[in-house]
């Protein structure tokens, strides 16, 4: 094993990327670029756009919350995996407590090349289904009751598309049969006309039309894909499949409290 190529290794100790054949980690092991820090020097600040996944090569690096040291990463260590699968701000702030060298996986990068690699592919979208779409099923009151099983049931159900320039998620007064939550690009939410703006973007994580996974009701505006994206689909047929009888009822019932804190 000795002539396995260190980074191959370094890659090997981010949990998201264990099952990755060595092949495909060679490929990956290309991608990431080097960047040596003198003492004292911040890479990451937290709450800042993530520069990407970093692998401590050499030296001691300090993650610090609010100024506060809270441990300090040693040769072998890998920091903020989750910005393979998300756009997240980074998660802490990282200073380099000695000379230091590292290496950095950067999220599009790794898109660039992601069709040559397949596994990778398949664990990232596992990924980002079970880390972020998960959270924003949470976050949403139709699916809160639901168990954590339910939940993760129902992020594999849903289907990735990727739709074009000019594209409609849902048109003001017709029917809509599945639930969209983008996960890249930008929609517009089309207003009526008023003295408001006309339409409102609507970015990665947002939704349009959840109820439409339990009724045929009309919409009441128009949600279009002006530029582009890339959304997961859940239809009713797939909804259907993926739920229990108990996590039916849980949703019919979140629903139905819906409606009447609305009258």
């Amino acid at each position: 094993m000795d002539d396995v190529n260190p980074r191959i290794r370094l890659l090997r100790n981010a949990l998201l990327l264990e099952t990755v054949p060595e092949s495909e980690l060679e490929q990956l092991s290309s991608l990431v670029r080097t960047v040596e820090l003198a003492v004292a020097e911040t890479f990451t600040v937290r709450g800042q756009p993530s520069p990407g996944m970093v692998l401590v090569e050499q030296g001691s690096l300090e993650v610090l919350l609010d100024a506060t040291p809270i441990c300090t990463l040693s040769p072998g260590s890998v920091f903020s995996e989750d910005s393979l699968v998300s756009n997240a701000p980074a998660p802490a702030t990282l200073r380099a407590a000695l000379p230091s060298r590292i290496g950095v996986l950067e999220r599009a990068a790794v898109e660039e090349q992601i069709e040559n690699m397949p596994h990778l592919w398949e664990q990232l979208d596992r990924a980002w289904r079970h880390r972020v779409l998960v959270a924003r099923l949470y976050a949403i009151d139709l699916f809160r009751d639901l168990t954590a099983e339910a939940r993760l049931r129902l992020a594999d159900a849903f289907e990735e598309i990727d739709l074009p320039a000019g594209s409609l998620l849902a048109e003001d007064g017709k029917v809509l049969e599945s639930f969209f939550v983008i996960r890249e690009g930008q929609a517009e939410l089309h207003l009526a006309e008023g003295d408001g703006p006309s339409s409102v973007p609507l970015r990665s994580g947002e939704y349009v039309g959840d109820l439409a996974l339990l009724e045929d009701f009309p919409q009441t505006a128009t949600v279009s894909a002006p530029y582009g994206l890339r959304a997961m689909k859940l239809d009713r047929a797939a909804f259907a499949k993926a739920i229990d009888a108990d996590g039916l009822r849980e949703v019919q019932a979140a629903a139905a409290r819906r409606k009447e804190s609305i009258l």
